[in-house]
């Protein structure tokens, strides 16, 4: 892994990662922060089962927040998915680790159709405290799952994404009562993904202040 200097507040070390998990090893990317301690982690979904240059982009962002970050490699199976992602979180909540403190709870965050993928996750791990979503649509599945969890949510989204239901969102919030919505007036699709025609620096920025701050109230603190 390369080490980043001089952006932020926190060094970091960041890089494609090897996770291992039992007989199996999984890629993904992996950004956290250099330093000791263990200290508080999320797990990323993009909108790709791959991780794209912005994802591990906002990775390196919550690192220099001093939250480390891991965005796996998916697949298009949503029972797959549930094993990588249940194996995953094994594998930055073991005890054993000396980076993470996940095995107290860590943060799960979904941008677009990855909510799919955090939302199952968030149901099955207790070990879940947290989970946001951007640009991403809630339907009943993905309700039920998180209104079973009972954990902090924060969803943010814009009413010019024409890619998403805000209505139908919002329509769920009286479901997940323990829940933040927070709904842009203008921001086309994409306004979070510097890659994407519809980005916009400032509805990023915010997006990414929002985030920091939801998980800085809610996962344990570095140890």
């Amino acid at each position: 892994m390369a080490v980043q200097t001089g952006e932020g507040t926190t060094d970091i070390i960041y890089g494609s990662a090897s996770i291992p998990a039992g007989p199996r090893t999984y890629g993904g990317y992996l950004a956290r922060p250099d330093g000791t301690g263990e200290w508080p982690t999320v797990i990323i979904y993009g909108p790709t089962d791959i991780p794209t240059s912005t994802i591990k982009n906002i990775c390196r962002v919550f690192a220099r927040h001093g939250i480390a970050a891991v965005a796996p490699e998916m697949g298009s199976d949503p029972g797959s998915n549930r094993k990588v992602s249940m194996s995953i979180a094994g594998f930055i909540a073991n005890p054993s680790g000396d980076w993470s403190n996940a095995e107290y709870g860590y943060g799960v965050v979904a941008f677009e159709r990855g909510l799919e993928d955090a939302a199952a996750l968030t149901a099955s791990d207790g070990r879940v405290v947290a989970c946001a979503s951007v640009g991403s649509d809630l339907d009943d599945s993905t309700t039920v799952a998180l209104g079973e969890a009972h954990v902090p949510c924060l969803f943010i989204a814009s009413r010019a994404d024409e890619g998403t239901d805000v209505d139908r969102s919002l329509e769920m919030r009286d479901r997940l009562p323990n829940s933040t919505f927070v709904i842009f007036g203008e921001g086309d699709r994409g306004f979070w993904n510097d890659d994407a025609d519809g980005f916009s620096d400032d509805r990023y920025r915010d997006t990414i202040d929002r985030l920091i701050g939801f998980f800085g109230e809610h996962l344990p603190p570095r140890i």
